[in-house]
């Protein structure tokens, strides 16, 4: 089972970053490349000027998700304020002694707990400002990207494989079962944040996938070929995450996974098809 996952992971990452390589090359037809700057550059800057102009809101809702996310882990708990105070209220045996040593230092440690937890929220909110902020302008370019860049991926693409066709048989998808038993899994702590990193990881692909497949499959095909390729899509999504860190190359991000997305669905479909082959 191990080796069988390790195949499949491995070769999911071979397959993401040739469909990502791919989608580099073709970034520079059919202007998909300026576009994508100019989008990307546009979508950034009208996000800054909305931060600007509604700072105060943004900081109170980051402030906010960074309480929760605080209260939280106290709520599992991964925090505490130190055995000063977790060890209860005072009695009159230990207010007896004003320089005991242990009170001390369960003081100290409680001040330290106090400082520890101070700094991490203080982290957690800068990093919630910051990931609110990426997470617009992700779903701006997001909504803007069947008008602005899918349409000429798809035409790109599609001449890279004159040959394709639909497949005639398409491995099952999830059933209704199995669904409600990944549901169920999200309600284990540690399986349940791998469930949604992964997630919000594969978010960028898998929200195209369907635009990107509309008139070639029908809705059963689209979720069988997603599932079968949901490990190249997670890694797929990866790669776009860590290209976005990239400073100019990060503006190619929407048009490259455009044309990520019809490359990774056009080769998933060849290898039940040998004769298509991308030219």
């Amino acid at each position: 089972m191990p080796k069988n996952a390790f195949h499949t992971w491995s070769s999911a990452s071979r397959e993401a970053l040739t469909c990502l390589g791919l989608g580099l090359r073709d970034s520079r037809h059919a202007g998909l490349w300026w576009r994508s700057a100019l989008g990307s550059i546009a979508v950034v800057l009208f996000w800054m000027w909305l931060y600007c102009r509604f700072a105060g809101f943004f900081q109170e809702l980051s402030v906010v998700a960074a309480l929760l996310g605080v209260g939280g882990l106290f709520s599992l708990g991964i925090l505490d304020f130190g055995p000063g105070l977790a060890s209860g209220p005072a009695t009159l045996s230990n207010m007896g002694s004003v320089l005991n040593v242990h009170a001390l230092a369960g003081l100290g440690q409680t001040l330290l707990a106090v400082a520890q937890v101070a700094l991490a929220a203080i982290a957690l909110v800068a990093f919630v400002y910051l990931l609110i902020f990426v997470a617009c302008a992700l779903g701006t370019l997001r909504v803007l990207a069947p008008w602005m860049y899918l349409r000429r991926a798809r035409e790109v693409a599609g001449r890279r494989y004159p040959n394709w066709q639909v497949p005639a048989a398409l491995p099952a998808a999830r059933s209704g079962w199995r669904r409600f038993l990944a549901l169920l899994a999200l309600f284990i702590p540690v399986w349940a944040a791998i469930v949604v990193l992964r997630s919000l990881i594969a978010f960028s692909v898998r929200s195209l996938y369907a635009p990107a497949a509309a008139g070639l499959l029908d809705t059963d095909q689209q979720r069988a070929l997603a599932e079968a390729q949901r490990p190249a899509i997670v890694i797929l999504g990866l790669l776009l995450c860590l290209m976005m860190l990239v400073p100019v190359l990060n503006l190619l991000v929407p048009a490259v996974l455009c044309s990520s997305v019809c490359h990774l669905q056009r080769r998933g479909w060849m290898r039940a098809h040998p004769a298509a082959s991308a030219i």
